[in-house]
């Protein structure tokens, strides 16, 4: 009965805290985030089990769209949410599906899979937010010939079917809803029920509602169904429309039956409620069956349910009503003592056929006369209630409380009963409008604000609430306009990626984004305090290209295939026969990519090399799954799929040199002062220090390197090379420290920044010519009467990048013609213990350059120093090494 004090920390990496230098704009507060919200020390006031909080009906969200938005339900202060059916429908696309299973086992649906369920369940432990499962235990599909095998034979059927008799408890229970009804008084029945319930228990399921539970019989019907699949230690409720059936009185037996085992819906009270909102008229009644003994810790009040809204014109219908009279009649129901309730997140349509699995529906849950009312139902636990009607108003009360009071239409001043004097009298604050109101012994007084629903109470030591509008997300705009929200705070203060922490008010607006590059990640940290406790989060936006194709890439350094073949399908069309389309490598990320169609964008993909795939299937197992929506994503070597933003080249990619070396020995008078080198900078070449390849070195390098070293964002090779600055082979906190040195005009020795790597820097210097030129010809400088060395080098080149065929181009300083481009083909001498293929070549001992190539993708420009070459690409490291 207790609130949950869950204090989760916000230091998700405390020791990667960085020194604070006077001219880096970077804070000493600055803390290493995921891109997902992080969950700081704010206390939401949840309740610690399901009964004693409110319930968020997510009807056809998928999990992920779930976990995305559990910051702000738990904001809103819900303190469970309710999915659909786990388990595997027998169609697709519209939502009844999922109540026509094939089983009892979480399956794979447009909702999700079985890890996203266990995924999001973690996730919303770690915010104290439950997770309830719809289950549908009173028939499976219609068609049998798809069920599980082991429940096919007629022995676990009822065999009465349609036709039922609606006074008829026999018929009830043993009749036909649409298919056929499985014999829930089999032990074989209840053992697979059973067991489906221990394996939800597993993933972190906390709770089950149960489909048509009346339809289920009792033990005094001869089923012992429910304390059968009972026991497992899940919050239990289920559906029951009406009564156990459809007599007026005599059934009430029944009902406590159910409560034996289960919590039970009053459907007919929710139906009462909005149908006296809808006709401007507050209700009489607070409650059905609490009036007709059935306990009120034992029932779920709602304002309407996917039934009511998705059900076209059947029984109870809801979805013509406005969302204002849901609302006012959910207040009603939320603030009430002992019962939860259930608020229903509206599909976009209304029409029954339209209602589509994986669909989001509405989230007016975050809306102020919602969430106000779910923050009074948590606050006021325990506390009496009274319930009153009151010039055309319905007042509940909580003893020793405050009050809700909801006009029955419109808005404006009310003077109505304090019931039973519960609410304490003082002046109060409205949470919902910020209108003043009075309370004496025995009225309450006040102007109701335009949603027609005051909430007024006194919270005891309230701690501070901070927040942003919209959360972490994406944004197309140039730039993307922020909320800040705080409540109950002495201090509020907010910080931009890392700078220093910046005071606010409640809903100060802030914009991000102007100048950035898409791509660029911004975090925002926010953080309140008071006598009470302190509250601090963290949220990320990213800046999206609208017109970036939405592609795949995929990483090869663990595969090594010469060929990768991407097969992306959906239930109806698929990219090419298989193995797929044939993926080509992007030399600018050193990733294979491939553009992915919008009819394909939600479909599912098998990488290949035409045989050996690197994933069975990805969604594991599921289609569809893959979520682009105009995005990108890269399928990485240990096989996971994350979001990806290629970076921006900053570099010409011109293969070969653009001003022309001497062809002929330059005098030995005057000589130049500098040699004379290929003015195009290969796409390899690297700027130490700039981790975002912008071509410039600033504080976003550094909190590059912390987002990597949390894992939060991956490193391509450059962005490797370029975040090593002193070249230990690993990027660490030293590395960010050695950038910030030198952003702050204080460079390390130990330190490469700013300096260029693997290449030409862009910039080089021109050739100076001779200020006199010689009257005769220079004399040749002696040259020593035996070599020293070979007439030919053995060039050798470890084909980590996967080329199949690479070329060697090769010149001096003194001859460019050499070769042309792209040079000579490699010979393919052997494989090495990593199944790499190693290539040799045999080049003049006067070449002082190559690079190796596969007539599109290229290394940097390498010296060649000594006699024995060994060229290892890509390195673990991410560098390049050359072995004499």
């Amino acid at each position: 009965m207790k609130k949950n004090k869950r204090i989760i920390s916000a230091a998700l990496a405390a020791s990667m805290l960085l020194p604070c230098f006077a001219t880096a704009a970077v804070s000493a507060n600055a803390v290493v985030v995921s891109d997902e919200n992080s969950v700081s020390a704010g206390d939401y006031d949840l309740m610690d089990n399901i009964q004693d909080g409110v319930i968020l009906h997510c009807f056809n969200w998928k999990y992920n769209d779930i976990k995305a938005e559990l910051d702000n339900i738990a904001e809103a202060g819900f303190t469970t949410i309710q999915t659909s059916p786990a388990q595997p429908g027998s169609g697709t696309g519209t939502w009844w599906w999922l109540y026509q299973p094939l089983g009892f086992y979480i399956g794979t649906s447009e909702l999700g899979t079985k890890a996203e369920l266990e995924s999001l369940c973690k996730e919303a432990e770690n915010y104290g937010i439950k997770v309830i499962v719809d289950v549908v235990a009173n028939h499976l599909a219609g068609d049998h010939s798809r069920i599980e095998d082991d429940l096919k034979p007629s022995k676990y059927w009822h065999t009465f079917g349609g036709g039922i008799d609606w006074k008829n408890r026999w018929q009830v229970t043993h009749g036909e809803i649409g298919m056929p009804d499985i014999a829930t008084e089999n032990s074989y029945v209840q053992q697979k029920v059973g067991n489906y319930m221990q394996e939800l228990k597993s993933v972190g399921v906390d709770g089950v509602r149960w489909d048509a539970a009346k339809h289920i019989g009792v033990p005094s019907e001869g089923d012992d169904f429910w304390s059968s699949v009972t026991k497992y230690g899940l919050y239990n409720y289920g559906e029951i429309l009406g009564g156990p059936d459809d007599r007026a009185s005599g059934n009430e037996d029944i009902m406590k039956e159910y409560t034996d085992y289960i919590t039970v819906t009053d459907s007919n009270y929710g139906k009462a409620l909005r149908d006296s909102f809808n006709s401007g008229d507050a209700p009489d009644s607070s409650g059905n069956w609490c009036d007709r003994g059935i306990s009120s810790d034992k029932l779920i009040y709602w304002a309407e349910s996917h039934d009511t809204w998705s059900n076209n014109k059947d029984w109870g219908y809801s979805n013509d009503m406005s969302q204002n009279v849901i609302d006012r009649a959910y207040a009603v129901a939320a603030s009430q003592n002992e019962v939860t309730a259930l608020y229903f997140s509206r599909p976009s349509s209304k029409i029954k056929d339209d209602i589509k699995i994986g669909e989001k529906g509405s989230t007016h849950f975050t809306s102020s006369e919602v969430a106000e009312v779910n923050k009074f139902h948590n606050a006021m636990n325990g506390k009496a209630d009274c319930y009153k009607k009151s010039n055309d108003c319905s007042v509940i009360t909580r003893k020793d409380g405050g009050a809700v009071i909801v006009k029955g239409s419109g808005s404006g001043k009310v003077s109505v009963e304090n019931g039973g004097g519960y609410a304490k009298p003082g002046t109060y604050v409205d949470r919902i409008s910020g209108n003043t109101f009075t309370v004496t012994a025995s009225s309450i007084s006040g102007q109701v604000g335009s949603s027609g629903i005051a909430v007024i109470y006194e919270e005891e030591n309230p701690k501070p609430r901070v927040s942003v509008t919209p959360g972490s997300s994406t944004y197309e705009t140039e730039t993307y306009t922020l909320t800040l929200n705080t409540t109950n705070a002495t201090s509020s203060q907010y910080s931009v990626d890392g700078g220093k922490y910046q005071s606010f008010s409640n809903g100060t607006k802030i914009t991000i984004g102007a100048g950035l590059a898409y791509g660029t990640k911004t975090t925002i940290n926010v953080k309140a305090s008071n006598a009470n406790g302190s509250a601090d989060k963290t949220y990320i936006y990213t800046k999206v290209d609208p017109t970036l194709t939405q592609k795949i890439y995929f990483d090869n350094s663990s595969y090594n295939w010469s060929n990768i073949y991407a097969y992306i399908y959906s239930d109806a069309v698929s990219n090419a026969k298989w193995p797929g389309e044939k993926m080509t490598l992007d030399s600018s990320t050193g990733y294979y990519v491939i553009e992915v169609s919008d009819s394909l964008a939600n479909g599912a993909v098998i990488f290949s090399d035409g045989t050996n795939s690197a994933s069975k299937r990805y969604p594991a197992d599921s289609k569809p799954g893959l979520n682009l929506n105009g995005t990108t994503k890269i399928f990485k070597a240990n096989h996971t799929f994350e979001d990806y933003y290629p970076p921006v080249p900053t570099q010409s990619t011109t293969a070969q040199p653009t001003t022309a070396k001497p062809t002929t020995a330059q005098p030995t008078t005057a000589q130049p002062t500098t040699t004379a080198q290929p003015t195009t900078s290969p796409a390899e070449s690297v700027l130490i220090g700039d981790t975002n390849q912008d071509g410039k070195i600033t504080i976003n390098d550094v909190t590059g390197i912390q987002l990597y070293i949390n894992e939060t964002i991956t490193f391509n090779q450059k962005q490797k090379i370029a975040a090593d600055v002193d070249e230990d082979g690993s990027v660490d906190i030293r590395d960010a420290t050695y950038i910030m040195l030198y952003i702050a005009n204080q460079p390390s020795s130990e330190a490469k920044v700013g300096q260029y790597t693997g290449g030409i820097a862009p910039t080089q210097p021109t050739t100076v010519k001779p200020t006199t030129q010689p009257t005769t010809a220079p004399t040749p400088t002696t040259q020593p009467t035996t070599s020293s060395v070979s007439d030919k080098y053995t060039m050798t080149f470890t084909d980590n990048y996967n080329w199949g065929n690479v070329n060697c181009y090769y010149w001096s300083d003194s001859n460019t013609k050499m070769t042309s481009w792209p040079g000579k083909s490699m010979t393919k001498s052997t494989t090495n213990e990593l199944g790499q293929s190693v290539y040799t070549i045999d080049i003049p001992s006067d070449a002082t350059y190559v690079i190796f190539n596969n007539g599109s993708s290229q290394t940097v420009d390498i010296p060649v120093t000594g006699s024995a070459k060994f060229y290892i690409s890509g390195s673990s490291n991410g560098k390049y090494t050359v072995k004499n």
